[in-house]
């Protein structure tokens, strides 16, 4: 039973061309109604696996009359392998931006991202914020710093790094060929790596398949940008949202601090320390994520009394 709802079951998909010559391929999926006015949740994934990730909260959502927008990053999932050139968080977030235009979500929009995702859809509504209707926000494991600077990611800004760039540079078919044969012994096991807790293995093989689909080009890709993009200029967009921020007090890439740098740029959010949780809470904490996603949608249905929603 756990294998059939570790998966995204979507009631629409297709695909957007991006980019500024439109030759970025860009995978959509669609839960809930079409109607343009409704209460929208977009997803944002994380660094290395897809829009799958979200699959238990958007199967929670289901059926409530919220629309469910989802998107596989540029040079992941069945957005499939995207030149390295091309790679970075604004450029990931104009894709976003495009399907929401040709989806016509013109409704309150919840936008929830994950790791990546953070940076990503900060990015989205920080220079968008004039196009679409920010009603909210969950952010988790997110960033405001350039991830290199705290956690795991510190080791990509020395020679690992440097490394991988120049094999993805000099020897792509060898490299990409390599990836495939390592991954399909070891993506099981770095997927483990991710967890903290008791999990069933069906989640782990879903991680696992989500880490084999990553081109090589994707992580030489983001390397550069990851090093230095810096979403400090959020402040202004979120100053007016309500949200979340939550981060799993055992996450070794996207640790507590950096989630405490973005809370104090966006001092009106709750802060939730996800206990023995690492780095994927939509997969190991899937309940908190939900029902953080929930209290922002919920409190876009029900304001509080005397109070006026405003179009940031």
């Amino acid at each position: 039973m756990l294998s059939r709802m570790v998966a995204l079951h979507p009631d629409r998909t297709g695909t957007v061309h991006s980019g500024e010559t439109g030759d970025v391929r860009v995978q959509w999926y669609e839960v809930g109604p079409e109607d343009p006015a409704a209460i929208t949740v977009v997803y944002v994934h994380g660094f290395n696996i897809s829009a799958e990730e979200f699959c238990f909260q958007v199967g929670a959502l289901r059926g409530r009359g919220v629309r469910q927008v989802l998107v596989d990053l540029r040079g992941h999932g069945q957005s499939g392998e995207c030149e390295p050139t091309k790679l970075n968080v604004d450029d990931a977030a104009d894709d976003i931006a495009v399907v929401l235009h040709a989806r016509g979500v013109r409704g309150p929009i919840v936008v929830v991202g994950h790791s990546l995702g953070g940076p990503v859809s900060l990015s989205l509504m920080r220079r968008y914020a004039a196009d679409f209707n920010w009603a909210g926000t969950v952010q988790i494991s997110s960033a405001v710093e350039p991830f290199a600077m705290q956690g795991m990611p510190q080791l990509l800004a020395g020679p690992v790094g440097r490394a991988l760039a120049w094999v993805v540079s000099h020897t792509p078919r060898f490299a990409e060929g390599m990836r495939r044969a390592v991954t399909a012994t070891l993506a099981p096991v770095l997927a483990l790596g991710f967890y903290f807790r008791p999990m069933d293995y069906a989640i782990i093989q879903f991680h696992a398949r989500m880490i084999q689909q990553t081109p090589l080009a994707t992580y030489a890709g983001f390397f550069d940008d990851l090093l230095v993009h810096s979403e400090s200029g959020a402040g202004a967009v979120l100053a007016g949202l309500p949200g979340y921020i939550l981060v799993g007090d055992r996450d070794h890439v996207t640790p507590v601090s950096q989630s405490a740098q973005l809370a104090r740029l966006w001092p009106r959010a709750s802060v939730q320390i996800l206990p023995d949780s690492g780095h994927m809470p939509p997969l190991d904490a899937p309940g908190a994520v939900t029902a953080a996603i929930e209290r922002v949608v919920n409190g876009i249905c029900t304001p509080p009394k005397g109070a006026k929603r405003s179009r940031t």
